[in-house]
């Protein structure tokens, strides 16, 4: 292989799992999803020709040639980001630069962020929560720089890109067994989802006892999960939402591919990533 078809993102992933011992770990470290970890160090083992992990259980082992990698790779990566923060510790680069997010993403894409005001100390970084239509017709009209969340259809003339893909959970209250529940006895009378078309869509091609459920939408995930801890009902939520903070007595069960997953983006419009700063906000957010 060539060292131009090799990329630091599937170095670093590979160096994380490895540390880890689990892709899921690694994943929450790089704020991605676990299939999209799954999915580089796929790419590496091909573009390297040898298997680099081997399963012992539920973790993972180093293989021959992924232990020499591991220790290979460790100082050229530090050197890495050592070289990139001498860079581009500091620019004098001004202006302004705004961002909208829906309020029930902000913890998945803010976070990302946290370099830029060491990287631009001196432009000014405006973030605000829209719904998905007004963000897109802001947008549009020039008034904003980036959308983040979930967006179902992205209009003529603007770029998205794909930043994790989510499936669907079910939530509902614990009732203290272990065994997994069915569906027809967790969904009775009342369900509630995310407010939207597509979720809604969704539910009625899975048919069942989510399509005759009497739906109570909710403008959030977290929304959601809070109803039934109260006791409402349960909730169809998207899994990327509630795996990082499942309240208490709530379970979450998995609606498996059959229900579909959506994409987690981040929206442009096309040539807009000319100016630096705008390129550096939209690798951190992508990257």
């Amino acid at each position: 292989m060539r060292l131009e078809d090799l990329d630091f993102s599937k170095l670093r992933a590979f160096q994380l799992v490895a540390q880890e011992g689990s892709q899921k770990a690694a994943a929450a470290k790089l704020r991605l999803t676990v299939s999209a970890v799954s999915a580089k160090l796929t790419r590496l083992e091909e573009l390297l020709g040898v298997e680099l992990f081997r399963r012992q259980g539920k973790a993972l082992a180093l293989t021959g040639p992924g232990e020499r990698l591991l220790a290979e790779i460790g100082p050229v990566l530090d050197g890495a980001e050592r070289a990139l923060s001498t860079v581009t510790s500091f620019s004098t680069e001004a202006g302004s630069v705004s961002i909208a997010v829906g309020g029930d993403y902000a913890w998945f894409f803010i976070p990302r962020l946290n370099q830029f005001w060491t990287r631009f100390p001196n432009f000014e970084l405006n973030m605000r929560v829209y719904r998905a239509a007004d963000a897109l017709l802001a947008l549009q009209k020039g008034q904003i720089d980036f959308c983040m969340g979930v967006y179902p259809r992205v209009p003529r003339g603007i770029s998205a890109q794909v930043v994790a893909n989510s499936p669907f959970s079910l939530l509902h209250k614990s009732d203290g067994q272990t065994a997994r529940p069915r569906i027809a006895d967790v969904v009775q009378e009342r369900l509630i989802a995310p407010r939207g078309s597509a979720t809604r869509a969704l539910i009625a091609a899975y048919g069942g006892a989510l399509a005759t459920a009497n739906t109570v939408e909710c403008p959030t995930c977290q929304t959601a999960a809070d109803l039934v801890s109260l006791g409402v009902g349960p909730a169809i939520v998207h899994t990327l939402c509630v795996d990082r903070r499942l309240p208490a007595g709530v379970r979450s069960l998995d609606l498996g591919p059959r229900f579909g997953s959506v994409p987690f983006v981040v929206l442009y419009r096309k040539h807009a990533l000319k100016r630096p700063a705008l390129r550096f906000i939209f690798e951190q957010l992508t990257g």
